[in-house]
């Protein structure tokens, strides 16, 4: 069991005007966060969680995350990430932000406890798979049930699979797992399904993929290692069938969490536009990571914004003049 403490760094002072407030600490806010402390920017991150890590607390084995040949932890991972930013200065605090105000040269971040202020901000607090909300759902999550193909397909070689969802990513991610299980079957509620059909063309011609349309899952039973299923509902009949799986992969979409920022900057389909630099429409405040709108959500990827938009803040905050 990893020894995680609730970050409550002594000289954090809601007084102290800031360079750089980080909301969220997942891989890109910890990334982020070492870069800027190491370009010597007095940062403070707010973290909701008990730990930091975001997903990557959720994750049992991440396997391909560049430098490590063999699978690594992803709690092991988020605890070394946030060891590393915290040696070269990183304050982290454990608090709820329920408010914040972007407007101005100061900004203000309101949280459960106290109200902090900085120069800039970056907005790191990440997406969410959208879940199913089924029984066994939540207690299994990470240990056969997934929501990425590539951090946990390779984990099922020659086992039966099953992928729930009927749109874009379902489909691709379920030509990807095939290159690893023995069946891929996509279970969805009814043969309308959303996905681009030169995609759907691709697992047709796929012998390793099935397509079972009509069905809803109603239960994930996985306590059982030697008897793991799912129990499905026909949506014709409403009778009940058991579907043995190995494990089951949930594509139904993403929750970006951007709530707080509704009405405050620039979002498509709730997700945060950025420009290159990570750059928001709010003069100061930038984001970084899977709370942006683009393509691949990625550790890899996440850690590659967050490096980026610490780059550019540290050169908005050499010139940073209060208004």
């Amino acid at each position: 069991m990893f020894d995680f403490n609730l970050s409550m760094p002594t000289n954090a002072d809601p007084n102290t005007l800031y360079d750089l407030i980080i909301i969220g600490g997942g891989p890109a806010g910890l990334t982020a966060g070492l870069y800027a402390a190491r370009y010597k920017l007095k940062t403070l991150m707010l973290e909701k969680a008990v730990i930091s890590g975001g997903q990557l607390t959720a994750t049992e084995w991440v396997e391909n995350y560049p430098g490590f040949p063999e699978p690594i932890l992803g709690q092991k991972l988020a605890k070394d990430m946030e060891s590393q930013a915290k040696q070269f200065g990183l304050e982290i605090i454990n608090e709820s932000v329920i408010d914040v105000d972007l407007a101005g040269s100061i900004k203000k971040i309101v949280t459960d406890y106290s109200t902090w202020q900085a120069k800039s901000v970056l907005i790191a607090t990440g997406s969410a798979s959208r879940k199913l909300g089924v029984p066994g759902e939540k207690e299994n999550a990470g240990r056969g049930v997934s929501y990425c193909a590539t951090c946990d397909g390779p984990f099922y070689p020659d086992k039966i699979v099953a992928v729930i969802g009927g749109g874009n990513s379902a489909f691709e991610e379920s030509i990807f797992l095939a290159k690893y299980a023995s069946k891929v079957v996509i279970i969805h509620r009814s043969d309308d399904y959303r996905a681009d059909k030169i995609i759907q063309d691709k697992v047709m011609a796929n012998p390793k993929i099935e397509l079972m349309p009509g069905y809803a899952v109603q239960s994930i039973e996985f306590a059982n290692s030697d008897d793991k299923h799912l129990v499905l509902v026909e949506q014709g009949t409403g009778a009940e069938i058991s579907f043995p799986a190995d494990g089951v992969f949930i594509f139904i979409g993403h929750v970006p969490n951007t709530k707080l920022f509704e009405e405050k900057i620039e979002l498509e389909a709730g997700y945060i536009v950025t420009d290159r630099r990570h750059f928001t429409n709010v003069e100061g405040v930038w984001a970084a990571g899977d709370v942006e709108a683009k393509s691949l959500r990625q550790v890899a990827t996440a850690v590659g914004d967050g490096a980026c938009a610490a780059f550019w803040i540290n050169k908005y905050i050499e010139d940073w003049t209060e208004n």
